[in-house]
């Protein structure tokens, strides 16, 4: 009797050991399995510590994936909330999960849903007024995944021209910039999901993700700034952001087409209105010898800002090629997607099985029936295995392809 009352059984599946405790409810649980579905206290824990996390304040701008991003419990980490010590709580395990979740971008599905400025459900609520009620909304909720975006930034007011900025024409691959800074300005603002007061994290990671704001990087074509700027983003080991690789692309071509017909070019400039001033304020942030990419990266979206209103016309020709890259970069995320489920559905799960209690042999070998079928098999082949070239292990191919991703 003493030892039941010492470890008592699991409280979702009643099996006999259950070492762990739930950090919420206290619940007692045999495994990451029941804990995971013994209800809404796991994910609620993870989104309270990824909040936590984010709003933490920052000493080191690469402590983690996300620049200044603190793991709960590293030195330098803002205190929690009395009371809580959540972190203190989770087994080694859990905090490595909790790890994982953070580098791999994952994170980003237990935060509250985030609608960028710029995105467009079914229809225009705003504009119609009329049957707009709680049904209509809640449909468009469920459509898209999240709650109505934010407000836009302001167009700014007044923009000099071009001519007063320099004398000479501009080159005709600076239109080939533009799409560039706005992948960098997309994908910082998501990640970091529109909260302006993480700085200077927010404006160094569009940096980080636009050569065009980082040097002289001239580009040849709407694809090749893009996919730089995609590129750049993962080579400054910055997670995923919540609209996803696709997502992103999409963004640039939303922002280049616009929301008003009246004026296309107005996303446009208040994005790089936006940017030039997140800009200057992740810059007031760092002491002043670290300020000088920002002002440069400044300088260079108030001219992007005045030549695209100096060219409105470039700019639906910009949004064409921008959805053709995205219309590619999806296909191919479809692609992936498929291959991941069909691997899941063999290995039960997201990561192939343990080797433990596996017979090593070929795809191609026949283990089961009469010896015939063996025979029969090694008649096609010409031997006892495939000739070169002739079987394709796209289970090694999709494992491979997975890895990369993750």
């Amino acid at each position: 009797m003493a030892a039941a009352e010492r470890d008592p059984p699991c409280g979702l599946c009643s099996a006999a050991a259950a070492p762990y405790t739930c950090p919420r409810c206290h619940r007692r649980l045999c495994s990451l399995r029941c804990y995971r579905a013994h209800g809404p206290c796991a994910e609620a824990f993870y989104r309270d510590q990824v909040l936590e996390a984010l709003r933490a304040e920052r000493n080191s701008p690469r402590s983690s994936a996300v620049p200044g991003l603190r793991e709960p419990g590293e030195p330098g980490a803002p205190a929690r909330p009395a009371g809580r010590g959540l972190w203190e709580q989770l087994s080694e395990a859990e905090r490595e999960g909790f790890r994982r979740l953070l580098r791999s971008g994952e994170a980003a599905a237990l935060l509250p849903p985030w609608r960028p400025w710029w995105w467009r459900g079914r229809g225009r609520v705003e504009e119609l007024g009329a049957g707009s009620g709680p049904e209509e909304e809640e449909g468009e909720d469920e459509e898209g995944g999240g709650g109505r975006p934010g407000p836009a930034p302001p167009v700014p007011p007044s923009v000099p021209p071009l001519s007063s900025l320099r004398a000479a024409p501009p080159s005709p691959l600076v239109r080939f910039q533009l799409p560039n800074v706005l992948f960098g300005y997309a994908f910082a603002l998501s990640l970091h999901g529109g909260d302006e007061a993480l700085l200077p994290e927010l404006p160094a990671a569009a940096i980080a993700a636009s050569a065009a704001l980082r040097a002289r990087r001239p580009f040849s074509s709407t694809a090749q700034a893009l996919l730089s700027a995609r590129r750049d983003a993962r080579a400054a080991g910055l997670p995923l952001s919540p609209l996803g690789d696709s997502g992103a692309l999409l963004a640039v071509a939303q922002l280049l087409e616009g929301r008003d017909p009246r004026d296309p070019g107005a996303d446009v400039a208040a994005a790089l209105w936006h940017l030039w001033r997140l800009l200057r304020a992740g810059a007031r942030a760092l002491p002043p010898p670290e300020r000088g990419r920002f002002r440069e990266a400044r300088r260079k979206v108030g001219f992007l800002l005045s030549w695209s209103r100096d060219n409105p016309q470039e700019l639906a020709l910009l949004a064409a090629e921008a959805r053709a890259v995205h219309a590619e970069a999806a296909a191919e995320e479809a692609a992936v997607a498929e291959i991941r489920e069909g691997l899941e559905k063999v290995w039960g799960g997201p990561r192939p099985p343990s080797g433990e209690g596996r017979v090593d042999r070929e795809p191609w070998v026949v283990t089961d029936g009469p010896g015939g079928v063996r025979e029969g098999a090694e008649e096609d082949f010409g031997g006892p295995r495939p000739p070169p070239r002739v079987g394709v292990d796209k289970g090694g191919q999709g494992r491979r392809l997975i890895e990369e991703l993750d």
